[in-house]
């Protein structure tokens, strides 16, 4: 798709920049209707879909960066937090009610927002629960040490929001590019339709257009 785009643009730019600046061409051109302001206007089309292009990329990228922060933001969160999990599983064999609490039975769950329910889910119950803390105190698992596990989760959950924020960015600029990008290749597809006819005798001028061979 970026591969197209990007040939779209070049071509167009070719095609336009010569239909305005050739005199000769442009002559021939005039005669079909592709004055110096039709020309200008689909300059403007090719300029405004070349700006959301580049905002485009600017935005996906920003979004990968985003989902790279968020799973670096995981892994570490998740480098203390299983441990956790494994000793509260060991403290809290036998207490049900903690067990469920801290939902402590099965995997974790896969999806980045039901980790970050799950997980603050096991820090707040276990944070809020007095004997539990002192239960985990005796694998040597202090409430200090809770408490930066927790802050751990917290910085994952604003990664989270983040990436939703540039996955929603990214969004809306590809909207925006598609869009720009379609109403450039219908202009320059009727333009290169007329040019042929214009300069059909003048093939020297079609390839100075980007046209190698008439239709």
């Amino acid at each position: 798709m970026s591969k197209k785009i990007d040939e779209l643009l070049t071509k167009s730019g070719v095609a336009i920049n010569n239909g305005i600046n050739q005199a000769a061409i442009a002559s021939l051109l005039q005669e079909f209707g592709y004055t110096p302001e039709r020309l200008a206007e689909g300059q403007d089309l090719r300029t405004t879909a070349g700006l959301l292009t580049n905002r485009q990329k600017k935005e996906d990228g920003e979004q990968q960066a985003a989902t790279e922060a968020l799973n670096q933001s995981i892994e570490e969160a998740n480098r203390v937090y299983i441990p956790f999990l494994k000793i509260a599983r060991v403290a809290f064999r036998k207490d049900t009610n903690r067990y469920i609490q801290l939902e402590l039975n099965g995997s974790r769950k896969d999806s980045h927002s039901d980790w970050l329910g799950q997980t603050k889910v096991f820090y707040a119950n276990l944070l809020a629960d007095e004997e539990a803390l002192e239960k985990m105190a005796g694998y040597g698992q202090t409430q200090e040490k809770l408490e930066t596990g927790l802050g751990l989760v917290i910085i994952a959950e604003e990664k989270l929001a983040m990436r939703k924020k540039e996955m929603g960015e990214a969004q809306d600029a590809t909207i925006a590019r598609d869009e720009a990008v379609d109403a450039l290749q219908e202009w320059y597809s009727d333009y290169i339709e007329i040019a042929r006819l214009a300069l059909a005798d003048q093939p020297q001028y079609l390839e100075m257009l980007g046209i190698i061979s008439p239709s």
